[in-house]
């Protein structure tokens, strides 16, 4: 007869493996970073003897490349698109205006942004789908308005959609705007459009596209209004929960 196993604690959660998973991706992605910096920094300073015109021009191109990807790195872990959707769809009784705030508030402390307003309409707005899901939605929509439309106000309405069987979100701003094209391909995964590209830091092109993902994949949709020189309006609608 085999001896019983030892027992070892529940197993798990898929979503907790994931969340795990992900972590050693992010920090894998990191560590050869950690190297190349203080090495860059210690040849820009000459620490290792005087460096010719031509070797301090490559020296600046090669900081430059390793800030770009640091660039890319963080704003895949902050935007969610490393893990989001890692795990299956877990739905439950989701405040919008909750989650709203709570991501405006982490942008406000970390950037000093005044200019990013939470505003309800009507009652809150409950909707029925994944807290982290709709946590990463909300995130990179309001992330991307204040990228892209810097200095501009930006509001984030809440409320019931007049059909009143949904849960409604939409992140405005008073940017630039995009013109037909962009707006035409501006779900595209790894498409930057003019504004995008304008502006200052890195991106990876997969906030809308990882939006209107995780918003199919809890019954919801996403609907983009904009146009040149007029601001943007991205608008989420989502199920509630049964009566």
């Amino acid at each position: 007869m085999s001896e019983p196993r030892p027992a070892t604690g529940p197993e798990p959660s898929e979503r907790e493996a994931a969340r795990e998973r992900q972590s050693h991706v992010r920090h894998e992605l990191r560590a050869p970073l950690a190297v190349m910096y203080p090495l860059l920094s210690l040849l820009r300073d000459e620490a290792t003897g005087p460096l010719t015109a031509t070797q301090r021009e490559y020296v600046d191109m090669m900081e430059r490349s390793v800030g770009r990807m640091n660039a890319l790195v963080t704003s895949a872990a902050e935007s969610g698109w490393l893990d989001c959707g890692a795990a299956p769809v877990e739905p439950t009784a989701v405040s919008l205006r909750d989650v709203a705030e709570e991501a405006v508030s982490l942008l406000k402390a970390g950037d000093g942004l005044a200019h990013v307003q939470v505003v309800t309409a009507g009652p809150d707005a409950v909707a029925w789908a994944d807290r982290e899901h709709l946590r990463c939605i909300v995130r990179d929509l309001v992330d991307n308005a204040v990228r892209y439309a810097p200095g501009h106000a930006v509001t984030v309405e809440v409320g019931v959609g007049s059909d009143g069987a949904s849960a409604v979100l939409a992140v405005r701003d008073e940017g630039p705007g995009m013109c037909t094209e962009d707006l035409r391909r501006a779900f595209d995964f790894g498409f930057r459009g003019e504004a995008a590209s304008e502006a200052d830091g890195a991106g990876l092109g997969a906030g809308l596209w990882t939006c209107r993902r995780l918003a199919g994949l809890n019954g919801g949709t996403v609907e983009l209004d904009s146009s040149k020189g007029e601001g943007t309006t991205v608008t989420v609608r989502l199920p509630t929960p049964a009566v």
